[in-house]
């Protein structure tokens, strides 16, 4: 038995290196020196025991082991071990990428909406105008003949059954000012303008001297059917106006760029006379028509014989209570007369050189009615006050341009518009 140890001893110390450099939990050597790395420390359950025959080459691939080139491919990609989680992966990407672009254009929209806070513009210049009418039925009240200006042509139905022979012409107003917007919802404005009232040359006659439901031809002087006593009357209400109005509107809708309102409010002014106001010379009597250097008898006996000047012509007579030439004497020159040639009371004679006065059918020759010395000029006033109710709807663009829709009643009934710049800042929302 002593014999063996040294052999066996030899044996050992052959095998056992052997063995375990060829184990994988070996630790790399040297010619028998240990090389020890901190990338590859020595695993913990390596056991010495491990037969030589399990472990491989040396220099070998491990068989498990994948090639460099496929681990370079792979290098940062999802394992496809389960395609379906991969997908769904994925899906959950899209989506939240998805959702985030809509809040961010969610929230775009919102602020680009929403209304403005804080201040505004509360100074405004602006233009407005449009036009201005007297409803017939308030003057067929006193009237049984009259003239309007409705920016038509025609009388129509109504008018031809109250009294209306004649419409011309469109009044209308223009005015420029000055807004002070004491909140958003509240507007004082003083503004300057124009107002024009011109209805055509009519003859108006009072109720009580045509009575429209029971006259239908003229029956003389003493009568309540009178055609004589109508009077070529002539209105030219045009005036300078001076006005400041009080406007509250609410807020219909708003937003950063528009806002949109509506209301009304009220306001007085005073309207200077620039026109020559109402003029009115009788039409004589004995009416008559003249044209063509001729009387037409017969012309002037109905209602509607009143729209045409050349069917009813104004003609000078000797008015028994009027002094028309001045001397301080209620008689003057009578109608034979003049027709024979004497001068008339306020000039030598008449452009017809008769009686009548020249005239188209809707206008006579105003320096012919003079010569009557029978106009009345009176009835009219230097200025005339101004009382304003009205409905106003508004939009504002940008808190600097706007748009005003206005219509109520401004000694007669208006509808018209306007539009305004805003500045200057100045205003501020209430909390």
């Amino acid at each position: 038995m002593r014999l063996l140890l040294p052999p066996v001893a030899l044996a050992s110390t052959l095998i056992i290196p052997a063995v375990a450099d060829a184990s994988p939990f070996a630790v790399p050597t040297n010619n028998g020196i240990q090389l020890l790395t901190a990338a590859e420390p020595p695993a913990d359950t390596a056991t010495a025991d491990a037969p030589a025959e399990d472990a491989p080459a040396e220099d070998a691939p491990a068989e498990d082991a994948p090639a460099e080139d496929t681990a370079s491919e792979g290098e940062g990609e999802v394992p496809t071990g389960d395609e379906a989680a991969v997908d769904e992966a994925v899906d959950e990407t899209a989506e939240g990428e998805e959702a985030s672009e809509e809040d961010e254009a969610l929230e775009e929209e919102l602020a680009g909406g929403k209304p403005k806070k804080g201040d505004f513009n509360a100074n405004a210049i602006g233009i407005s105008g449009g036009i201005h009418l007297v409803p017939s039925y308030f003057l067929n009240q006193a009237t049984a003949s009259y003239a309007n200006s409705l920016c038509r042509n025609k009388v129509g139905k109504w008018g031809e059954e109250n009294g209306l022979v004649k419409v011309d012409g469109c009044n209308f107003y223009v005015n420029g000012g000055y807004t002070r917007r004491v909140s958003r919802a509240f507007d004082i404005n003083v503004a300057v303008g124009y107002l024009d009232i011109r209805p055509p040359d009519s003859l108006w006659i009072d109720n009580d001297e045509w009575d429209r439901d029971s006259c239908t031809v003229d029956e003389g002087g003493e009568s309540t059917c009178n055609l004589g006593a109508a009077d070529y009357t002539e209105i030219d209400l045009r005036m300078v106006t001076i006005e400041v109005n009080f406007v509250g509107r609410g807020t219909l809708y708003r937003n950063a760029d528009v806002e949109i309102q509506l209301g009304g409010g009220g306001g007085v002014g005073a309207g200077i006379l620039v026109g020559s106001g109402v003029r009115r010379t009788p039409l004589g009597s004995d009416p008559s028509g003249y044209t063509g250097g001729m009387q037409t008898l017969g012309t002037c006996t109905t209602l509607a014989d009143t729209a045409d000047f050349r069917k009813c012509t104004p003609r000078y007579y000797d008015d028994p209570d009027v002094d028309q030439d001045g001397d301080g004497l209620v008689a003057d020159v009578s109608r034979d007369a003049v027709d024979m040639g004497a001068a008339l009371p306020k000039g030598e004679a008449t452009s017809t050189g008769t009686t009548f006065a020249r005239c188209q059918r809707d206008k006579c020759d105003g320096s012919d009615l003079e010569m009557f010395g029978l106009t009345e000029a009176g009835g009219t006033w230097p200025a005339y006050p101004l009382v304003n109710i009205f409905g106003s709807f508004r939009v504002i663009i940008k808190d600097s341009f706007g748009i005003t829709i206005d219509g109520g009643i401004k000694d007669g009934f208006f509808f018209g518009g306007g539009m305004q710049y805003y500045f200057g800042g100045g205003g501020l929302d209430k909390t």
